[in-house]
């Protein structure tokens, strides 16, 4: 058993809060070994601990629950540093373990907090909708979004028309998306079957 001494000195020299505990993204265990790291010689930067505690958190398979997703943006937005913050909550959105409905409940969250994240928010919204097939809607939205990084994902994508190809190559959202789906369009072999 630990000694709440540690622990309240390991929280306020790591700069964690209760709350981390309270929440589940941190557990006593990696607490104390992120103390003793710190101690002996270790990064003295405790952002990157933390940081660690939330890349462990979202590294489980199970889904989250909306519980811990509340409790994660509660963390979060108490975080005095904000590109820290900002950093954990786009690995969050980003992270498999967040479903579909969860990241409608995060897209719904703190207005301030989620304004930064509205694009990625939207791509990965996106790309749960074409996990079961692209429709013409679903490439109007890319195209509406100009999000060169989920156009440059889709570029070959065999789930695509060549009406989809001829878009991209149209209203690609730059010049070598563009260019690389004009060359795609064209190929004869891809949309020969």
């Amino acid at each position: 058993m630990s000694d709440p001494n540690d622990e309240a000195a390991a929280l306020k020299a790591l700069e964690y809060t209760d709350d981390w505990l309270l929440a589940g993204i941190l557990d006593t265990a990696l607490l104390l070994e992120q103390f003793e790291r710190m101690q002996s010689g270790g990064t003295q930067k405790t952002a990157r601990y933390r940081a660690q505690a939330v890349t462990a958190w979202l590294a489980t398979d199970a889904p989250l629950t909306d519980e811990e997703v509340d409790d994660f943006l509660m963390v979060m937005k108490a975080e005095p540093d904000a590109k820290f913050s900002n950093s954990c909550v786009a690995e969050l959105i980003q992270s498999p373990r967040l479903g579909h409905e969860q990241l409608e409940r995060v897209a719904r969250s703190d207005e301030k907090l989620m304004r930064r994240h509205e694009p990625l928010i939207r791509r990965i919204h996106l790309k749960h909708q074409m996990e079961s097939g692209v429709t013409d809607e679903h490439m109007t939205q890319v195209i509406d979004y100009k999000d060169a990084a989920i156009q440059t994902s889709l570029l070959r994508d065999p789930r695509l028309t060549k009406k989809h190809a001829e878009l991209l190559a149209k209203r690609g959202a730059n010049p070598t998306i563009r260019e690389k789906a004009h060359k795609w369009f064209l190929d004869k072999k891809f949309w020969k079957g």
